[in-house]
């Protein structure tokens, strides 16, 4: 898992804040989403990124529409409930949208 990597990234991305870095869990239904936070890296939700300053994320599953939000160093929890972007019940679970 790639997490260790994205939470030493950005915590050594941008000036620290007076509270320094903060953890923020990041949620998706349906879980096992890629969420990948702009310029540092990816995880699968649900994953926790240590953030010092607004991010970016861009997340997408297979079978369902990305979605763009910001994450601060206040916020504790980030849910998304991820949209079909087709009416099916079949879902290739192996194929992840092009998130660029």
């Amino acid at each position: 898992m790639r997490l260790p990597v994205i939470a030493a990234a950005l915590s050594l991305a941008a000036c620290a804040t007076a509270k320094g870095p903060q953890i923020v869990l990041v949620e998706t239904d349906p879980a096992g989403a890629l969420v990948r936070v702009e310029g540092f890296g990816e995880c699968e939700s649900p994953c926790r990124i240590e953030v010092d300053a607004p991010r970016t994320l861009t997340i997408g599953k297979a079978g369902y529409e990305a979605q763009r939000t910001v994450i601060t160093p206040g916020d504790r929890t980030v849910r998304l409930t991820l949209k079909l972007a087709a009416p099916t019940t079949t879902v290739d679970q192996e194929t992840l949208p092009d998130l660029r």
